[in-house]
């Protein structure tokens, strides 16, 4: 059974992208059970990608982030392969009316992410995987190893880095809201590595994809691969995840430690 190609998730995810840009600093936003914020464009993006893959992909299992997992509505399909959607990654950021919030979707095919796209509408940048092969607005990205390019090196952290760890990086440290966007630039080779928090499946299959097109890996910070198939239940992770290159997040561990 096959499943969407990468231009066919590109299309998805623009068009997904264009209706959260007319809602952009348009919106308000409410608590879910978790605390964490939702917002009215955050339903209407998912409902919108659900309707365009299932109508396209009927035997294709679907799992959104917005409500589908709590209410008990996970769409089964008939095979090995999952659409997973996060409708607006970085939603705090949506709300704040800050640009950095992206469209993610990725396909897993068990608990492997072998296709995906991130898409940022706010700052027209589009990355996605297929094939083994990821791409950032329409080029490919080298393997991850080579040249640093210019500018300095940097890590990239989530939001409550300064109260749950201790880190001697000796570069840069930034953190900028959104999960999906902190992979893919790891992907692009602009950070070194990222440091993740307790995410859920949907911040990492699409981005996991291409990372993993490029070579880069999820790693528990504890240690060990991140199997994406133990949260297919809508959990977070249990650990903290680095996200890189074998040898970045090798190093990088460490230079993290937890804060007393």
């Amino acid at each position: 059974m096959e499943g969407p190609s990468r231009g066919e998730l590109e299309a998805v995810a623009l068009r997904a992208g264009m209706l959260a840009l007319a809602r952009f600093r348009r919106v308000a936003a409410e608590r879910k059970a978790d605390h964490t914020l939702v917002t009215d464009a955050d339903r209407e993006v998912e409902r919108h990608v659900v309707g365009e893959l299932v109508a396209r992909f009927p035997d294709v299992g679907v799992l959104g982030e917005e409500g589908t997992v709590r209410e008990g509505t996970v769409r089964e399909g008939r095979g090995a392969l999952r659409i997973v959607i996060d409708p607006i990654d970085g939603t705090a950021a949506f709300v704040a009316g800050l640009p950095l919030w992206a469209v993610c979707i990725g396909v897993l095919r068990g608990a492997e992410p072998v296709a995906g796209v991130v898409h940022l509408p706010a700052l027209d940048e589009t990355y996605s995987a297929g094939d083994g092969v990821a791409w950032w607005n329409g080029r490919p990205l080298e393997r991850l190893g080579g040249e640093q390019g210019e500018g300095d090196r940097f890590l990239l952290a989530h939001a409550e880095t300064h109260l749950r760890h201790r880190i001697t990086y000796p570069g840069k440290i930034r953190s900028l809201g959104s999960t999906a966007y902190h992979v893919v630039l790891v992907a692009r080779g602009a950070a070194e590595a990222a440091l993740l928090g307790h995410a859920h499946l949907w911040d990492l299959a699409g981005p996991g994809a291409i990372l993993g097109a490029v070579g880069g890996r999820y790693e528990y910070l504890s240690g060990g691969r991140v199997d994406l198939g133990a949260l297919i239940d809508g959990r977070r992770a249990p650990d903290y995840i680095l996200a890189g290159s074998a040898e970045a997040l090798a190093h990088l561990r460490r230079l993290i430690g937890a804060r007393a």
